[in-house]
């Protein structure tokens, strides 16, 4: 049986689309499991509508402790042998598990991970008709998750062993508890199945570009060293690919940072120390993605052209 795992928290106006796209499945062996993580809306009452008409719908109510809390508390009390997470303001297509638990049973993987769909919030997400598949060992999913190529960070649309869940929970009181976690399932798995078909939607707020550094900033600098720590300890064969992800990281945190250079000098001169040692790399990785060669033929002109660039593609 698969777990399905909803962190809720303050998501009323999305929480029917969502479980609504969880219950159509094709796939039929699952539980689900809403865990309101102290929502102050209609959220823990619209959990138990669903888990009083559903028999394998259940609906846990807890403090508010974030979203790692919330899905370490839904992997406690799931009862599957098999575990896959699922935010509450995205949904899934109809064929989700389906699609998951072909992966695993075509290539005998042990994770299995679909196509992500970003969209806007207020449009229709529209996938492709891309539904190529590949199998990799534990360095070549690495790899190309750190390479954000076809697979990223993200917890959402994988399906793994919940032996996976219990022993790398995520870490409470983190932002960016993905990268701090994720990467742990790819190097366990002797083998991961991966599809390019999109069968998650994800939905993208809008949200202020700028704002002030503080912890999640903090939080997604500090995922970023750890990960090629991690690479350099472990599997040296993909540090290029780690240093890729983190030039990322480092560009983002600058770019999304409002006076970064004034109210924290410390950290805006490790963030463009950084950048100026990797942009050759950046350039000469054939691996890496176009965005980080542009951004760094970009720092050869210093940081401020960095911020034009980024303006002209509408701050992203």
């Amino acid at each position: 049986m698969i777990s399905v795992i909803v962190p809720v928290y303050k998501v009323e106006k999305y929480i029917n689309r969502c479980v609504e796209s969880i219950l159509s499945q094709s796939f039929r062996d699952f539980e689900l499991i809403l865990v309101d993580d102290g929502s102050p809306d209609d959220c823990p009452e619209i959990c138990d509508r669903y888990a009083a008409k559903y028999d394998n719908v259940t609906a846990l109510h807890k403090e508010n402790g974030g979203l790692s809390d919330a899905r370490n508390a839904g992997t406690a009390v799931a009862k599957g042998d098999l575990v896959t997470f699922i935010d509450s303001d995205d949904y899934v297509s109809c064929d989700y598990l389906e699609t998951l638990m072909g992966l695993k049973e075509k290539y005998v993987a042990e994770v299995c991970v679909g196509g992500i769909l970003p969209f806007a919030e207020g449009t229709e997400p529209k996938p492709d008709n891309d539904d190529s598949d590949c199998v990799f060992d534990p360095e070549q999913a690495l790899s190309h998750m750190l390479y954000q190529d076809g697979m990223d960070t993200s917890a959402c649309c994988i399906l793994m062993p919940m032996a996976f869940a219990k022993k790398y929970p995520f870490p409470v009181g983190r932002y960016h508890e993905d990268e701090f976690t994720t990467y742990n399932y790819y190097a366990s798995a002797e083998k991961t199945a991966v599809s390019r078909k999109k069968i998650y939607f994800y939905m993208q707020r809008e949200s202020s570009i700028m704002h002030s550094l503080g912890k999640d900033s903090m939080d997604e600098i500090e995922a970023a060293d750890n990960l090629v720590a991690y690479c350099e300890a472990n599997f040296p064969s993909v540090v290029s690919a780690a240093r890729s992800k983190k030039f990322s990281d480092y560009c983002q945190v600058l770019l999304k940072t409002k006076g970064l250079k004034e109210t924290d000098p410390g950290v805006y001169d490790k963030i463009c120390s950084y950048l100026r040692s990797a942009k050759a790399e950046m350039l000469t990785d054939k691996n890496t993605r176009l965005k980080n060669k542009a951004a760094a033929l970009a720092l050869y002109l210093g940081p401020g052209c960095l911020f034009f660039l980024n303006r002209l593609k509408g701050g992203k």
